[in-house]
């Protein structure tokens, strides 16, 4: 194995963009939040940007956000009491838009207004400590909403999966360790490599579960429900079956066997994940083995939590199907750093850019969190 230091002639420029991304974006209302998470932004992206091993940075971040999400929830339901979040959640519209309704104060992040931090168009309000927005009162107005998202898709493509999920920290603490308690070979499929066979990923029919669950959801929410609620955890509350049926599939798919497996299973269910894989081929970073520095000792398909790789797309066309998540564990592991983050496909290098955007994304995006937390806690303090 080769030494783990790479160093990055652009880590310090990188680190400086982002922490003065950070700088701005989050002066307001907390000027000494916005210095705190310069520099947490700015170090992560120097640290990331030097270092073959940037799985261990990017697992304690992402794991970092799901505890974010739930603290959030937690702080929310505490300072609110639960009968009174309770009460707000029924009273909560679940609805694409609001005729006529232009601003409204929300207590915790809604999935159909955190886009507005990103138009400019909500204001945290400290002396209530809720977030002030502008809620779509038109089908126009909430299609602009969905504009951030899918440019955050378009870019990362399943790498938001790897990188910047709220729910996705959770199974990655399960998959900590290598001890795989439970094989399941009956999911998988046998490929035919030199010197016998081997698990080449999961059977057809195990890969696309997640698009019919997509499809079921896209129906249900025909009749019964906004699809953009479908993700939210608010939805989930307003509904005791639906509540302990959602935390029923995070306790086997995200929890158990992610455990017991070492593998990533949430994601194989996940409708969101789904359409990420849909629109996968038109992210602009993707990861692709150098087939000349490759020496087939197929470490990498072992090591994927997707099982994105496959002995076949290592001699192949030496890229992962739809469900890599760019988490970086293949790109660390090859002993002779033959896997990389690449432009398009192409043999053009783009793991800084992507590591870049990426950190910048997480910090625009989860402002709501953050700074709900960062209120919260000095007031307690």
């Amino acid at each position: 194995m080769k030494p783990a230091v790479h160093s990055n002639k652009w880590s310090v420029p990188a680190g400086l963009l982002v922490g003065g991304f950070a700088l701005w974006w989050y002066w307001e209302p907390f000027t000494w939040l916005a210095f705190v998470m310069a520099a947490i932004g700015g170090t992560l992206t120097f640290f990331l940007l030097n270092t073959r091993s940037m799985e261990s940075y990017r697992r304690t971040v992402f794991i970092s956000l799901s505890v974010l999400v739930l603290l959030t929830l937690g702080v929310v339901i505490t300072s609110l009491g639960l009968p009174s979040f309770l009460a707000w959640v029924d009273l909560h519209q679940k609805e694409y838009y609001v005729v006529g309704q232009t601003l409204g104060t929300l207590s915790y992040p809604c999935t159909r207004e955190i886009p507005q931090l990103l138009l400019r168009r909500a204001e945290y309000i400290p002396i209530i400590s809720v977030w002030q927005t502008n809620f779509p009162a038109s089908l126009r107005a909430f299609l602009l909403l969905m504009v951030p998202y899918l440019g955050t898709v378009l870019i990362f493509g399943r790498g938001i999966c790897g990188w910047m999920c709220p729910f996705g920290g959770v199974t990655e603490a399960m998959v900590t360790g290598k001890k795989e308690r439970w094989q399941l070979g009956f999911l998988k499929k046998k490929e035919t490599v030199s010197g016998g066979f081997r698990f080449g990923g999961l059977k057809v029919w195990v890969k696309d579960l997640k698009y019919g669950l997509l499809a079921g959801v896209i129906l249900s929410s025909v009749f019964f429900f906004p699809i953009v609620c479908a993700y939210c955890p608010v939805f989930w509350l307003s509904s005791m079956p639906l509540f302990w049926t959602i935390i029923g599939l995070l306790g086997v798919f995200a929890i158990a066997l992610p455990f017991m497996t070492k593998r990533r299973w949430w994601c194989h269910i996940c409708p969101l994940g789904a359409t990420f894989g849909l629109l996968d081929k038109l992210s602009i970073f993707r990861v692709k083995i150098d087939k000349k520095k490759c020496i087939k000792c197929m470490d990498c398909v072992q090591e994927c939590r997707m099982y994105a790789l496959t002995p076949n797309a290592v001699t192949g066309s030496g890229m992962p199907d739809a469900d890599c998540i760019r988490c970086g564990r293949c790109i660390e592991t090859c002993p002779e750093e033959a896997v990389d983050l690449r432009w398009f496909g192409t043999v053009r290098r783009a793991r800084g850019v992507f590591i870049t955007l990426a950190v910048l994304a997480i910090l625009a995006w989860y402002l709501w969190f953050i700074v709900l937390v960062a209120d919260k806690a000095g007031g307690f303090f």
